[in-house]
């Protein structure tokens, strides 16, 4: 019998507890059998779960050499996974599986084994890479498949497999295991099969996925797994790829090639109202993770926040950010578009942070219609500093000079005339006209001359906790309502997740960064300097627009 259609009469029966995104997906995997674009053999997946059964073994406590024995999941994943085949050709469907997984379920040990069954059962001169963001993380994966090989008399015979410091190697089929990771020196001269890449969460961009990709070019049948827990990282690789699958998931992008498997949580409050719904994000609990374990992170969850965090992002997979963030990233979340075409000859409020050296510098404009606030940022920085940056911050400033949402200024200084500019473009070009423009006096004084020249009328607004308390506030209850529509801009909302707010015993809240001088928020103090302008003239502004 197909183990996919057994996990899904599982799940349909309600005997197996799980999410809507998965569910979504397994009710399409079902009519897709029907497809005639598509033939399914349960053989090839088959063949791989019976390799891993019999040859592989467990290597960590408290099942250390133990026969590895699948989970129905797994089955269910393999199988799917190298199954589905195109009619036309013959060759297999899905080039990309997608798994989202809490930690503890097991998903390191799984690769290690889906990596092993293609070493040892591919034909000769496949290269199957183990990735990862650092060095030590993907050393961490490539020691555990070495570690399960070496579990096995039959699999560690040397005629068969053997070992050096650079990878895991075939001396009869010439098959290798390599390790890679966003460190590697040289990414490219890969020919690789099979890529595994392992805890992506914390990648900020694609390269090593290009990498991979790229390199499977020639392939007939390439096929990488890309197998995750939640993270912290806002806008990095994992949140472009999973806003990907779900709209693959409600029908919005029609993707043959990629197997989204996300087990996900259907709310927040079920975690803690029903714990027969931890099964939604943690398909092996009871076999591998322990009910007692969630018991207990419930209860220091309830009375520490850190904890709270960790345990949402890791153990349940809804998006978090760092412990001590101003906004969690359901508030400050809104993947809301616009065009600046439909905000065309609008009056705004802008708002400046300034920067000469270190941080970006900030424009931003902001624009009440229709009940919404709509938000124009823009970022300038010294091109000298780029590279130095998007090695220090691992964030990806070239790829966002790219998308044309940071204007580069010549040197190592900021040049606020190119701010001017940028204002004077937005007026002449869309016909976007600031009414009032909030700045911080600090080094701004011949900026501030030039844009007076303009015929700009400038708002002197000090960063100080007095000034910047009530705006902050009011911007954090309308992100909270969604009021804001700030384009999805990667930037700006990476500058709300660094955002951490400042309290003094009266209650009063202002901007500062969070746990690191790496991180930027000077999006985010540009739009409270708008804010606070906005309060300052809010009965002219409302008489202007309407």
């Amino acid at each position: 019998m197909s183990f996919l259609l057994s996990y899904i009469d599982e799940i349909e029966s309600g005997r197996i507890i799980a999410g809507n995104e998965l569910k979504s997906v397994l009710k399409r995997l079902k009519n897709d059998l029907n497809d005639p674009r598509f033939t399914y053999d349960e053989e090839p997946g088959r063949i791989r779960i019976e390799f891993i059964e019999k040859f592989c073994k467990h290597t960590k406590s408290p099942f250390n050499g133990q026969p590895f024995l699948l989970e129905l999941w797994e089955k269910a994943l393999l199988e799917c996974a190298y199954g589905f085949k195109m009619r036309d050709t013959g060759l297999r469907r899905f080039n990309e599986v997608v798994l989202l997984i809490a930690r503890k379920n097991g998903k390191t040990t799984f690769i290690a084994g889906i990596d092993l069954a293609e070493f040892f059962l591919s034909k000769g001169g496949t290269d199957i890479v183990c990735a990862s963001n650092t060095n030590e993380q993907s050393g961490i994966l490539f020691e555990e498949i070495n570690n399960m090989r070496e579990q096995s008399k039959a699999l560690r015979n040397e005629k068969r497999s053997r070992k050096n410091i650079f990878y895991i190697y075939s001396p009869k089929n010439k098959n290798k295991i390599k390790k890679l990771s966003a460190q590697s020196r040289n990414k490219d001269g890969y020919n690789i099969e099979v890529g595994c890449i392992d805890e992506v969460h914390e990648m900020t961009d694609s390269k090593v996925y290009d990498a991979i990709k790229q390199s499977q070019s020639t392939k007939k049948e390439p096929l990488i797994f890309i197998i995750t827990t939640e993270g912290t990282t806002v806008d990095g690789f994992l949140d472009n790829k999973l806003e990907y699958c779900r709209k693959m998931i409600k029908g919005e992008i029609d993707d043959i090639r990629i197997l989204p498997w996300l087990y996900t949580q259907d709310s927040d409050e079920e975690i803690f109202s029903d714990p027969s719904s931890w099964q939604k994000s943690n398909p092996s609990i009871g076999t591998i993770k322990t009910k007692s374990y969630f018991e207990d992170m419930m209860v220091k969850a309830r009375n520490d926040l850190a904890t709270r965090v960790t345990m949402m992002c890791k153990d349940f997979n809804i998006k978090q950010l760092e412990s001590g963030s101003w906004l969690t990233y359901q508030d400050l979340n809104n993947e809301e578009k616009y065009k600046l075409d439909d905000l065309r000859d609008s009056y705004a409020i802008g708002g400046v942070d300034l920067s000469s050296t270190t941080d970006l510098t900030a424009a931003t404009l902001l624009i009440i219609k229709n009940g919404k606030k709509y938000v124009i940022p823009h970022f300038f920085m010294p091109s000298e500093l780029v590279s130095q940056r998007v090695q220090e911050d691992k964030i990806p400033y070239d790829i966002w000079i790219k998308k044309g949402l940071v204007t580069l200024t010549e040197g190592n200084q900021n040049d606020f005339s190119l701010v001017t500019q940028w204002f004077l473009k937005m007026v002449r070009e869309y016909g976007i006209r600031p009414l009032w423009i909030g700045y911080d006096p600090w080094n701004s004084q011949y900026w501030v001359k030039e844009m007076e020249d303009a015929g700009f009328t400038m708002e002197k607004v000090r960063q100080g906790i007095y000034t910047l308390s009530e705006p902050m506030k009011q911007l954090e209850g309308d992100l909270k309502n969604k009021l804001i529509i700030y384009d999805n801009n990667p930037i700006l909302k990476w500058c709300f997740s660094n955002t951490q707010a400042k309290v003094d015993i009266n209650g009063n809240i202002q901007p500062s960064k969070l746990n690191s001088k790496l991180k930027r928020i000077d999006g985010c103090v540009s739009l409270i300097i708008s804010y606070a302008v906005l309060n300052r003239y809010k009965l002219e502004y409302e008489n202007m627009i309407s």
